[in-house]
């Protein structure tokens, strides 16, 4: 056991700890960069270390169960391996410390609205997370691609951020509470203003769709990915989203599951809509950050086949849980892996890959590696988790649901192998000259493609946690 701290107990234990470190990365401020990451990391680890060994408690409307663990270790496991990268990519900004103490503060956000059971301290957390979110984009302000990046996130977080109140405003007004417990009683009995809350659950899906990254609320995603340094678009698409799809499950099953005929239909309508333009949309992208934005909209459409193939069955949410940390992980070794290859090619273009597999053969592995496992080729961890997803959509009874994420698994297959076929199968005039890569963006490129590898092979005993989990 480790030791408590006094007047802190449960989760607030692991916020303390990351506020201290935002503010040891702020002292240190402009004296060392390798000193802020070495802090910053170890608050992580630290905090890590908390979120294992903290026993399941509940205090107020704050709540520490598996779910919380589960989902918080996300959100810090991929912070920690994106600072590494982070240190070398924004060696050329003068307030480095900012940009780490935002990853951190956006840490403290996503685990608040995680472990709330009030809908009031799952809105704070969600926006604390947006604004640090959109503040950490834009910490390279003299870059004029990068500042729009950050304006459009903002400007349709905002809005959906919007849509997210007025659609709480609707459902309180029709249930009276915003607790998710007395939310869920209340529907229970069916003393409920119907038409206020159907209105409600449909601005909320609205707004949620926005983080989600669900057609057709992703008008945001391509872009400020594209526009963000790598490594920041790795966080938004392995950590922020991992929130929004954590906030979703906490509100739809905890609070609003005895109303699951209302919003279940409409989750699986965006489902089919997402993961299929999601796929067609990538298949004509020819620059690599691009490719992997349409790739995550893909992902997303499956990732809410949670929702919308609501039912009992226990693979269900255990395969979403983990394709949830599959997407997040597979995403972090993609962005990173486009980040070492355009710092060779100086380019983004997928064609300008060509023949770079031959000569970085390290790299080269573990992002083809990464491409199968997105594509759910076996034994690899991409697979499994989504094998384990549509086992569960079959279970409830939406065959035709899984059949369309199974054609829509194939359609993906064609894009990634098209990166494969430039990466090691063409010649390219990048590769006869000779780059001198940082070596920094290997460690979690290699980390990242082993968890693959081990997490498909080895995954019993994760399958076996994820099932007792509840949201």
């Amino acid at each position: 056991m480790l030791p408590e701290i006094p007047y802190f107990p449960g989760i607030y234990t692991v916020i303390l700890i990351i506020v201290m470190g935002i503010i040891a990365s702020i002292a240190i401020g402009k004296r060392s960069r390798v000193l802020i990451t070495g802090v910053s990391e170890l608050v992580i680890a630290i905090a890590i270390a908390y979120l294992i060994d903290l026993p399941v408690s509940q205090s107020g409307y704050t709540i520490f169960d598996d779910f919380s663990r589960f989902i918080s270790l996300i959100f810090l496991g991929t912070s920690f391996l994106i600072l590494i990268s982070l240190h070398r990519e924004l060696s050329d900004v003068p307030r480095y410390e900012l940009a780490a103490s935002l990853i951190l503060a956006a840490n403290i956000g996503m685990i608040v609205a995680v472990s709330s059971l009030n809908i009031i301290y799952i809105v704070v957390g969600w926006e604390l997370a947006g604004l640090s979110s959109y503040a950490v984009i834009a910490t390279r302000r003299r870059d004029p691609v990068v500042m729009e990046a950050a304006m459009k996130f903002f400007i349709v977080g905002s809005i959906g951020f919007g849509l997210t109140l007025f659609g709480i405003s609707f459902i309180f007004g029709a249930t009276g509470s915003l607790d998710l417990t007395r939310i869920n009683a209340v529907l229970s009995t069916g003393m409920y203003d119907y038409n206020l809350l159907v209105t409600g659950i449909i601005l909320l899906i609205s707004g949620l769709g926005f983080k989600m990254a669900i057609v057709p609320f992703h008008v945001w995603i391509p872009d400020t990915y594209e526009g963000a340094p790598y490594s920041i678009t790795s966080f938004l698409a392995a950590a922020s989203k991992t929130m929004a799809f954590a906030v979703g499950l906490r509100l739809f099953y905890r609070g609003l599951g005895p109303v699951s005929n209302i919003w279940q239909p409409l989750f699986a309508v965006l489902a089919i809509i997402t993961m299929t333009y999601g796929n067609l949309a990538a298949l004509a992208q020819t620059k690599m950050k691009r490719l992997l934005a349409w790739s995550s909209i893909a992902h997303a459409g499956y990732i809410i086949l949670l929702f919308g193939a609501f039912g009992p069955s226990a693979n269900l949410i255990a395969g979403g849980l983990f394709h949830i940390l599959t997407h997040a992980i597979m995403k972090i070794l993609a962005f990173i892996a486009a980040a070492y290859f355009a710092f060779i090619a100086g380019s983004d273009l997928i064609t300008d890959y060509a023949g770079l597999g031959k000569k970085y053969k390290l790299a080269s592995f573990f992002l083809a590696i990464d491409l199968f496992s997105l594509a759910g080729i076996p034994p690899l961890a991409g697979f499994v988790s989504k094998y384990l997803l549509f086992l569960g959509v079959v279970e409830n009874g939406f065959v035709w649901l899984a059949l369309i994420a199974v054609i829509n698994s194939a359609i993906s297959l064609y894009y990634y192998m098209r990166i494969l076929k430039y990466l090691f199968f063409e010649e390219g005039k990048v590769s006869e000259v000779e780059v001198k890569v940082p070596s920094i963006y290997l460690i979690p490129i290699v980390l990242t493609g082993l968890a693959i590898i081990v997490l498909g092979i080895f995954s019993d005993p994760l399958i076996h946690f994820l099932k007792s989990i509840s949201p």
